[in-house]
């Protein structure tokens, strides 16, 4: 396992812990997770590699602040995210996301199911999905089910190190 990934995993961990607790992913951790990739990379690859996270991470920065905006994602868990793949850097960071997503979708729908509200979470889902397949704006219903999203960057934290631990990689 690499120092970036279990510094990603140690940082998803206490933020999970945060976000199930108070609902909030601390800025300070984000922050410390950012500067600890950014050092990381520009001590072993140079500048090229901390020029690499600071891409990756306004990547997932920008895209995560559309979910946002759409309020399907919290603004801390997208600054994790964001933090958490400018430190795995290329190409690690892009199987850490899809994995993310994937537990994301996982871990959702098991969130529901716990709470009872599996039928109208995926109502909820068609309400948002197929405005955005028809080019319209979606909004978010008014009794939607909110999770703690830091719990699924955790997961997608811990599929990556599993994935690498068997020397497997979700993309070529």
């Amino acid at each position: 396992m690499t120092l970036a990934l279990a510094t990603v995993l140690a940082a998803s961990l206490i933020g999970a812990v945060c976000d199930i607790r108070t609902r909030r992913v601390p800025n300070i951790l984000v922050g410390a997770l950012f500067a600890c990739g950014l050092i990381e990379n520009a001590v072993l690859f140079g500048w090229r590699g901390a020029a690499i996270d600071l891409a990756l991470s306004a990547a997932v920065l920008l895209a995560g602040t559309i979910a946002f905006s759409f309020k399907l994602i919290g603004g801390g868990d997208v600054k994790l995210l964001a933090a958490a793949a400018g430190t795995l850097g290329y190409p690690l960071a892009l199987s850490f996301v899809l994995l993310t997503l994937l537990c994301g979708g996982v871990i959702g729908l098991a969130y529901a199911a716990v709470r009872g509200r599996l039928q109208a979470t995926y109502a909820n889902m068609q309400a948002v999905t197929l405005p955005l397949l028809a080019g319209i704006a979606p909004t978010r219903p008014a009794n939607g089910l909110a999770m703690p999203y830091a719990v699924s960057i955790f997961a997608g934290a811990l599929c990556t190190a599993a994935l690498g631990a068997a020397h497997l990689r979700l993309l070529p």
